[in-house]
């Protein structure tokens, strides 16, 4: 199965990252075919609200680095994304990355296989108050989930949380990954 992951993070080895790598870790321990997006690295623009893709029942037209994105993602078993929480939200890129999917609802349904498996990894500086932040993520992921995704892991880390290779995240990140 083909994995495809959208990492958020501006911070190469931030924890969203660094956790989300562990989640593909183990799915390539598990044999699947694993492509990464680093959103940071590259020019994605936001949806321009053209109504090309609706007229015609086609993928994104904008020229970005999302272009080769569209065609993995059709093929794709599995859909990681991973994003820090700047106040309390989803940082910026990863929201402008998700409203491009905006292209795959039509009046006639969704335009992506029915059940690619979703795992959302998120953290926060904050060390408590996940509860308010946990609003923002299910809020996030609820808009994949509405694309006919469904919910296999969705890990967060806070800011007590560790995150070294043998810390619990870790292992839940890895038997996500696993599992799939």
């Amino acid at each position: 199965m083909k994995v495809v992951a959208v990492l958020g993070s501006p911070h190469k080895d931030g924890p969203s990252n660094v956790i989300a790598r562990e989640v593909l870790r183990g799915a390539k321990d598990a044999g699947h075919e694993v492509v990464e997006y680093v959103i940071n690295d590259m020019n994605v623009k936001g949806c321009q609200g053209c109504g090309a893709c609706k007229q015609n029942k086609i993928d994104c037209v904008l020229q970005d680095d999302l272009a080769p994105y569209w065609k993995d993602l059709h093929e794709c078993g599995a859909l990681l994304v991973a994003a820090p929480n700047y106040c309390s939200q989803i940082n910026g890129p990863m929201i402008t990355y998700m409203n491009r999917h905006y292209c795959l609802i039509t009046s006639e349904g969704v335009r992506v296989h029915p059940g690619i498996k979703l795992i959302g990894v998120f953290s926060q500086g904050a060390k408590d108050n996940y509860e308010a932040a946990e609003k923002a993520y299910d809020w996030y992921l609820r808009d994949f989930q509405n694309r006919d995704m469904k919910l296999h892991a969705k890990l967060v880390h806070t800011g007590k949380d560790a995150w070294d290779a043998d810390s619990d995240i870790m292992k839940k990140a890895y038997e996500a990954g696993r599992t799939l």
